[in-house]
């Protein structure tokens, strides 16, 4: 995975924003990390819908397929909690009759749909597989994620923190300015009329990858982190 960082920033001096910044000369910057990184969870979302006149046989049908795949789910290590089958929906279906003007019978639609949270991707095609042979006929979506999310966070979070203080020494730099002391830092932008200054390049530091470079190619997810900062300058 990679961690792109850009730093964004606004030189203020003498301006005065009520409530966001102060009166006296000022930097306003803004840090930011951006990260790739390969999903570690699929959340898998199937169901087995059956079609018949008897409802007792379509009910019949579709409480074997779904304890088979119930089955085949604990046979890839998933547990207990992270499986979940909705009850059982019954649906009357009718269809009307232009000849007789009347709703005719065509039969009971009942289904059942499962949930599951994959933590080990790599078997996600095998599993799939597997769900299809049991005889599982509805595939409505996957959703990758990834598990420890927070802890990339807090991760992104002192990255995004560096890179506002780069972003401050720079501008302090360019400007022949000193910066005094730190006024404010925030997770989210002031209230301000003037758009942040972007800094043409950014910089790309490399993460560690390893609990995750065998994950399955599902493509990537991002994850980001900001920070503003408000500096006093002399």
């Amino acid at each position: 995975m990679r961690i792109l960082t850009g730093l964004f920033a606004l030189c203020l001096s003498g301006l005065s924003f009520a409530g966001a910044l102060p009166d006296a000369p000022h930097l306003y910057v803004k840090g930011t990390a951006f990260m790739q990184v390969q999903p570690d969870t699929a959340v898998i979302r199937v169901a087995i819908t059956e079609k018949d006149k008897a409802l007792p046989k379509a009910k019949e049908n579709v409480d074997s397929v779904m304890a088979k795949a119930i089955e085949i789910a604990k046979r890839f290590d998933i547990a207990s909690d992270d499986i979940h089958a909705d009850q059982l929906n019954v649906y009357r279906q009718t269809r009307y009759n232009r000849d007789t003007n009347e709703e005719e019978f065509k039969g009971f639609r009942v289904s059942r749909s499962l949930t599951l949270k994959l933590k080990h991707i790599s078997h996600y095609p095998k599993l799939l597989q597997a769900l299809v042979d049991s005889g599982i006929n509805q595939f409505n979506n996957t959703e990758f994620t990834v598990e420890n999310e927070s802890k990339f966070l807090n991760s992104l979070k002192k990255t995004a923190i560096k890179d506002a203080k780069k972003a401050a020494k720079e501008l302090a730099t360019e400007f022949d300015v000193e910066l005094a002391k730190l006024y404010s830092v925030s997770m989210q932008p002031m209230q301000t009329p003037t758009r942040p200054y972007m800094r043409a390049a950014p910089m790309a530091m490399e993460a560690d990858a390893s609990a995750l470079k065998d994950a399955y190619n599902t493509g990537s997810i991002k994850l980001s982190a900001e920070v503003y900062a408000v500096y006093l300058i002399d």
